[in-house]
């Protein structure tokens, strides 16, 4: 019928103005994000810290007094492996430069580990390599939320987890002196909605567009399946009546 065809090319025609729309409102992505200074710092502090917490971790594992530190010495000279492994291969691909020497603060510290023996050595491998992986922890979480690099925003959350790991063997052991950490200090801004879910104000400006192209759409098809049922209504119906035909 010719209004079934005239509603078909009507709703054929709103399809396309509605994704010629969303089109124009979704803002170009590029198929990479840049490297960020704190993407690469991110990587520079992950190899800096394993150039002594590796060492510290081994003799954890040959010279610790409990066999709980000897375990834990193990675990994470394993894990810190792993880790490095993996920072100097993404570190090559995003030709980021990284450190291959402890720190003079880190070289005071292996020292201050090499000459204590016994419950001594426990108690300062715990000690230091807690606070240690405290700091970097906070570091990689707020890397984690606001890098926009998709690789930079994977190795955060593997180095996240193997960080969190470690802090919780290191706890395990009951050596850990807590006053000797300073209480965390929270961020404002870290800590607001759009820090906590990544979003940018541009992306909230694309969401409140596209939220308005689609109830403009859904109401205009309602008026026009309105408009079809009140036609098809009016319209009158023909209908052959038995009687009238004839043998």
């Amino acid at each position: 019928m010719p209004a079934e065809r005239d509603r078909g090319r009507r709703r054929r025609a709103l399809t396309v103005l509605l994704l010629l729309l969303l089109a124009q409102a979704l803002p170009a992505r590029a198929a990479a994000a840049p490297l960020s200074d704190t993407d690469r710092e991110l990587l520079v502090r992950v190899r800096q810290a394993g150039l002594w917490e590796m060492p510290s971790s081994d003799w954890a594992r040959t010279s610790g007094t409990h066999s709980r530190v000897r375990e834990i010495g193990l675990t994470l000279l394993v894990d810190h492996g792993r880790l490095d492994a993996q920072t100097v291969e993404l570190a090559e691909r995003l030709d980021v430069e990284l450190p291959d020497r402890p720190t003079v603060d880190q070289l005071r510290w292996l020292d201050e580990m090499r000459a204590a023996q016994g419950a001594e050595f426990d108690r300062i491998f715990v000690d230091r390599l807690r606070i240690a992986h405290g700091k970097i922890f906070s570091f990689i979480a707020q890397v984690r939320s606001g890098t926009r690099h998709e690789e930079i925003r994977a190795y955060a959350t593997t180095a996240n987890a193997a960080v969190l790991r470690h802090m919780t063997l290191l706890e395990s052991t009951g050596l850990f002196d807590y006053e000797r950490f300073p209480a965390p200090v929270l961020d404002a801004s870290a800590t607001s909605a759009g820090a906590a879910l990544d979003v940018e104000a541009s992306d909230v400006a694309v969401l409140a567009v596209l939220g308005a192209l689609v109830c403009g759409a859904t109401l205009l098809l309602l008026r026009l399946a309105g408009n079809a049922r009140a036609r098809a209504a009016r319209e009158p119906t023909h209908t052959t009546r038995s009687g009238d035909s004839h043998a």
